[in-house]
């Protein structure tokens, strides 16, 4: 297991006033990857995809992390409702050929969209489905927050269809509801990006900063949590927010915050090298 995880995501979603939900089918999503493995570094951008389905989201999930050749699909699916699912915190298999596409930390090497981006999935047939304005909301305070997460701008974001000329997604433009209306740029009805980084850049400049401080140590479980690896086997160590562990033992994580900090993610390190900080 290398590269960098983000099993942090959900947290960073719900601190941006985002919903989040987990079933027995994401179960396993803090160590899901394609083969590649983790990020080799931080996202350069959020990719704003459709599914193309017109199902369910325990359906378009069952497809997205056990049904596809090409699982994992996405690293998030946003749902109808505005709920985001986790699919996989490290790199997926989602944008496929495209670029190169520049953005403000740099760019993205031709073909390399699925381990340099970081892929939001919204449920919608994209063929004049409606947009529901609390899953365009959705869309935007997440791609913003998982944005600032990884060092970026509110516009480093791209459409599929902005990243490759063979996709036409997100469309359609006519079927967004709310006060944000995108223009099209084909008989498709793909969403200008010119429109869709100029409402992220808008949303943000008006947005209330996230809370950054987690959750209290206490009963309740949350989705915080830091993974680790042990040079000496390449085991992953996964750490939740509720205390439970997994390859490491005696440790809680109150324990752990109250002594060395907040958890991040972090790649190739031990348990001991934390201990000596």
């Amino acid at each position: 297991m290398t590269g960098i995880y983000y099993a942090d995501m959900l947290y960073v979603l719900r601190a941006a006033g985002c919903r989040v939900a987990e079933s027995s089918t994401t179960d396993g999503w803090q160590t899901r990857a394609r083969s590649s493995g983790g990020f080799p570094s931080a996202p350069l951008c959020v990719f704003a995809h459709h599914t193309a389905s017109s199902t369910s989201p325990a359906n378009d999930l069952s497809y997205m992390i056990d049904g596809s050749d090409d699982a994992p699909i996405g690293n998030v699916l946003l749902d109808r409702d505005g709920v985001y699912w986790p699919i996989a915190a490290g790199a997926s298999n989602c944008a496929g050929k495209g670029g190169p596409s520049t953005f403000s930390r740099g760019t993205i090497p031709l073909d390399s969209g699925n381990t340099r981006g970081f892929q939001i999935e919204a449920a919608n047939n994209g063929v004049g489905e409606r947009w529901p304005q609390s899953q365009m909301d959705a869309y935007f305070a997440g791609a913003n927050a998982l944005n600032a997460h990884f060092g970026n701008l509110p516009t480093d974001i791209i459409s599929h269809a902005g990243y490759t000329s063979r996709k036409i997604d997100p469309a359609t433009a006519s079927a967004v509801e709310g006060p944000w209306q995108p223009s099209s740029v084909n008989s498709s009805g793909t969403w200008s990006l010119d429109d869709i980084r100029d409402e992220c850049a808008r949303r943000a400049s008006t947005a209330t900063p996230p809370d950054p401080t987690p959750p209290p140590d206490d009963d309740e479980d949350y989705d915080m949590a830091f993974i680790i690896i042990n040079q000496d086997t390449g085991q992953p160590a996964l750490v939740y927010g509720d205390g439970r562990m997994t390859g490491i033992d005696g440790t809680s994580l109150g324990a752990f915050v109250a002594k060395y900090g907040d958890p991040i993610n972090v790649e190739a390190a031990t348990f001991d090298d934390f201990a000596t900080k």
